[in-house]
């Protein structure tokens, strides 16, 4: 595959950042990934890729971004697909815990 390349950005309130990266394999598919970094969780920032939240393919980069910018900008479905990774993938800091570095 060919390296992804970044083809959408938003920044949320809270410090949050969604991005849809897209990659095109050797057969020609377009295969993305729409990422969430969560600055709230800086363990995760230091060794860790952004969660990724959802994946779409198909025959042409326009049909598959449209799709992940979709969800990239619904805030409801967007807080609902990360909290069930957050739920899959629960942080070793409690809730109420502030990060020390």
């Amino acid at each position: 595959m060919r390296p992804h390349y970044l083809a959408f950005r938003r920044t949320l309130p809270g410090g949050m950042i969604v991005f849809v990266s897209l990659e095109i394999d050797t057969e020609g598919v377009v295969h993305g990934m729409l990422q969430v970094e969560r600055r709230v969780d800086p363990a995760r920032q230091l060794f860790d890729t952004a969660p990724v939240v959802a994946r779409a393919s198909g025959a042409n980069k326009d049909e598959v971004l449209k799709r992940l910018r979709a969800l990239a900008e619904n805030d409801a479905e967007l807080a609902r697909d990360l909290g069930a990774w957050e739920a899959a993938h629960p942080s070793s800091r409690r809730p109420s815990e502030r990060y020390q570095p």
